[in-house]
């Protein structure tokens, strides 16, 4: 390989991995506030956490109208032509757009909040829990209004790989959300002696608080880097798009994306919205069915929403990428794109599947105490199967919209919701209430089966060194799974350690299992290939990035 190759190469995967870090941490602060805020709130009143950003999720993506990914594509389409008058165009009316829709909704969805309550808690739930679904909606709305403008400045700068900015506003997003979000929950219940609902609304409340951090901070960031721009437009001769024309572009990008993205969200929506009425027609109590709602969509989502930052991270940083090379004509390039995302995705995303699968308990444990382990820790394990097939599939999905197979992919996401929609019942009639989660894996791989298949008959991509790799990868992740089964031979296993000690044992798990899967992957040379690094090099990349620095030899 050249070193042209190869440093373009790393570039996306770079810019990709950054995207994915930022959302990592987003992720993981995220992850670990779930503790003391279920501590604080209540597990009993998770239920109303999780259905309210069920909604909160879909509305937004109505809001934003697909907006953000069709700004990105299109500021790099123009950045790429020099064509900065329309790249500041896109600008005017893409924050336009997002600010008048995002109070449209956020009023629409204050409106409606009573409706909706009756629908997501069934003719079983009470007066009371009504009212709690109702006023948890009311004050997520003012985050529709809000967050809509943050999205415009993230697409914007996005469109010029400013993959760093994205990733930290992301972080400082969460961080400032979940310090709200456990600070004034604790006053509420702790020092002020309310009921635990009030932490509930004050979790949804810094979602808005957490979104204005972070448009303070771009806000900040455009004072630094807009005016470079601003110049280039002023000194460029030639003119720009027109705003009409500019805004059927906008649209005829948008509008796919809004499609698509509401109908890759269908599966939380039809388990928000049948879950508990479902569960409790098949004889489960009203209490239970919400209880394990509460499990499936907020303590294992929480947990499976790891490995799935890959798909936020890498489909952020596909679309340059991919649309440059769209713009050039360079199929070669756009094949290496293709692939080489796959493969690092399926590098990194396996093995943490299928440590969540094997170590379940530990981990439910570690993270949520005790209290309904067992049903906690089965929920976990369907789960991180689906972590993998929802990490790929949004990925392929990315793929189809940004080589402009609009039409496909939304034909594709209509048979993958036909799929859960007809088999959720059944499913959970036959096997369950983890039938639920079954059918969003069903409904997952159908998606990747028939998207991979049209990408590879439209730009002649074919897989075949992918399922190479991923065969390597699965032996690498058996071999891991080898270990973790010796080690709980030895006295270093999780029996009667407590939490602390099952924190150390699982941590000792970890390192050991992720190191026989490096060893055994870099012997057969997957992550050499994938990475375009040798193994000394990846070795000092890591250390690196953890901040160890390694001995240069004399």
């Amino acid at each position: 390989m050249s070193e042209q190759k190869q440093s373009s190469r790393q570039t996306f995967l770079a810019g990709a991995l950054t995207g994915s870090a930022g959302v990592f941490l987003s992720k993981a602060i995220g992850l670990f506030y779930v503790v003391p805020f279920t501590a604080i709130a209540g597990e009993e009143n998770m239920a109303f956490y999780s259905a309210a950003f069920t909604y909160y999720d879909i509305l937004l993506q109505i809001c934003s109208a697909g907006l953000p990914f069709a700004v990105a594509a299109i500021v790099a389409k123009y950045a790429n032509r020099n064509d900065y008058k329309t790249v500041l165009l896109v600008r005017k009316l893409s924050a336009s757009i997002l600010t008048v829709s995002g109070l449209i909704m956020a009023v629409l969805f204050a409106a409606s909040s009573g409706w909706l309550s009756k629908i997501v808690l069934g003719t079983s739930a009470t007066a009371q829990d009504l009212a709690t679904m109702r006023t948890t909606f009311i004050i997520l709305s003012l985050a529709l209004f809000l967050v809509p403008i943050l999205y415009s400045y993230r697409g914007f700068y996005q469109g010029f790989k400013e993959m760093k900015a994205y990733a930290f506003s992301q972080v400082l997003e969460q961080v400032f959300r979940v310090a709200c979000l456990l600070g004034i929950g604790w006053v509420l219940v702790y020092v002020l002696q309310l009921d635990k609902i009030t932490a509930i609304y004050a979790a949804v409340l810094s979602t808005s608080l957490g979104a204005l951090a972070a448009i303070f901070y771009f806000v900040r960031f455009d004072h630094q880097h807009y005016g470079e721009i601003a110049r280039a437009a002023r000194s460029q001769e030639t003119r720009g798009r027109v705003p009409k024309q500019l805004l059927l572009e906008l649209l005829g990008f948008g509008i796919p994306y809004l499609i698509s993205s509401l109908l890759g969200n269908t599966q939380n929506l039809i388990n928000t919205n049948f879950f508990i009425s479902v569960n409790t027609s098949l004889g489960m109590a009203y209490e239970q069915a919400k209880l394990l709602y509460g499990i499936i969509q907020v303590q294992c989502a929480k947990l499976i929403s790891i490995p799935q930052v890959l798909s936020i991270g890498f489909s952020a940083g596909l679309v340059p990428y991919m649309t440059i090379a769209m713009e050039n004509h360079d199929r070669r390039a756009l094949q290496k794109t293709v692939l080489s995302c796959l493969d690092s995705v399926f590098y990194i995303a396996m093995p943490i599947c299928v440590m969540m699968f094997f170590l379940a308990e530990p981990i439910y444990y570690i993270m949520y105490g005790n209290a309904n382990l067992s049903i906690g820790a089965e929920c976990l394990r369907w789960s991180s199967m689906l972590a993998l097939a929802s990490t790929i599939s949004p990925i392929c999905t990315s793929t189809m919209m940004t080589l402009r197979l609009h039409k496909q992919s939304i034909i594709y996401l209509l048979i993958g919701f036909a799929v859960k929609c007809i088999s959720f019942y059944p499913l959970i009639r036959y096997t369950g209430y983890t039938g639920a989660i079954t059918s969003s894996i069903l409904t997952s791989l159908v998606i990747i089966f028939l998207d991979l298949g049209k990408i590879k008959n439209r730009y002649g991509i074919h897989y075949a060194r992918t399922w190479k790799r991923l065969f390597r990868i699965i032996i690498g992740c058996l071999c891991m799974n080898g270990a973790f089964a010796l080690l709980k031979m030895t006295p270093l296993n999780f029996q009667g350690v407590g939490r602390v000690g099952t924190i150390f044992v699982f941590a000792v798990y970890a390192v050991i299992g992720l190191i026989v899967y490096f060893y055994i992957t870099s012997m057969m040379h997957v992550p050499q290939c994938i990475f375009g690094m040798n193994r000394n090099e990846i070795i000092s990349k890591i250390l690196r990035t953890i901040g160890i620095r390694r001995k240069q030899k004399a």
